[in-house]
């Protein structure tokens, strides 16, 4: 009897913790019950606005609807392996066809005729009226300006599918955006403390712990990832502990896990 008690409490302590481990997969948990409901949450998008660092590749084009030519001069030339296929209109407006900026350690760039200009610190919006201001002490003709950030690329490692960079072609991403890219955290990750490695424009990084099980997370300033920050999935302490458990070793205590299961079934039914 007493060992059909034990076999009784030891069932129910496994689908406890069974329960707990699931509620660890959950993501943006909340005390409030949201089901059925819809819920406006406003993040730090706006204030989170990526700004260009040294060692950033920028593309800027400089339009003068109905003056083409008259612009030629403040553009760099068409990329020498440009095809027809990549050297579009489209592709020239957006930057992506012309040879790129490079911002330098100190933040400047060399721009066509205007010479050295700073560059490190703008928004997009803001180096776009920063060079339309330039630009109108030079051009008579009203000037169409389009910046774009070439390399944002964010860095996932540890306890995601797809390790490594990858690159985003928008001016913005979330943090679970970037971990779906990488197929989502394996299950031996950790939801509740990952870290993410922000680089300073003065060398370095920031680091900070953040946790997507909770729906807090969304008001963060980290919640929107920057160029190249580095998102770090930490292992639970079970994939760590099974690290270090050799595979024999791991061998032995199943079978003797399942030995004994067999053992207390047997005499629980005599």
């Amino acid at each position: 009897m007493k060992i059909k008690i034990a076999y009784f409490l030891f069932f129910v302590a496994l689908i406890l913790t069974s329960s707990c481990q699931s509620r660890k997969f959950t993501l943006l948990q909340t005390k409030e019950v949201r089901k059925g409901k819809v819920v406006d949450l406003p993040s730090y998008q706006v204030e989170n606005t990526i700004r260009f660092m040294p060692d950033d590749i920028l593309g800027i084009t400089v339009n003068v609807p109905g003056e083409q030519l008259v612009a030629t001069d403040y553009n760099l030339p068409l990329v020498p392996t440009a095809t027809s296929e990549n050297s579009t209109e489209d592709n020239v407006s957006s930057g992506s066809g012309r040879q790129t900026f490079l911002i330098r350690k100190d933040g400047m760039i060399d721009f066509p005729v205007l010479g050295m200009i700073k560059a490190a610190g703008f928004t997009q919006a803001e180096f776009e009226d920063y060079l339309k201001q330039l630009l109108s002490e030079k051009l008579l003709s009203p000037t169409v300006v389009t910046v774009r950030l070439q390399n944002f690329t964010i860095w996932l490692t540890g306890e995601v599918g797809g390790q490594g960079p990858h690159p985003v072609n928008r001016d913005h991403i979330s943090l679970l955006e970037a971990l779906s890219l990488g197929g989502g955290i394996s299950p031996t990750g950790k939801r509740d403390d990952i870290r993410i490695l922000r680089p300073k424009p003065e060398g370095g990084y920031t680091m900070v712990s953040v946790d997507i099980s909770r729906e807090d997370i969304i008001w963060s300033p980290y919640f929107y990832l920057h160029q190249n920050d580095i998102v770090y999935v930490l292992p639970t302490r079970v994939k760590t502990q099974s690290s270090d458990i050799s595979p024999r070793y791991s061998f032995v205590l199943g079978v003797a896990s399942l030995a004994f299961t067999i053992f207390v079934l047997i005499r629980s039914y005599r």
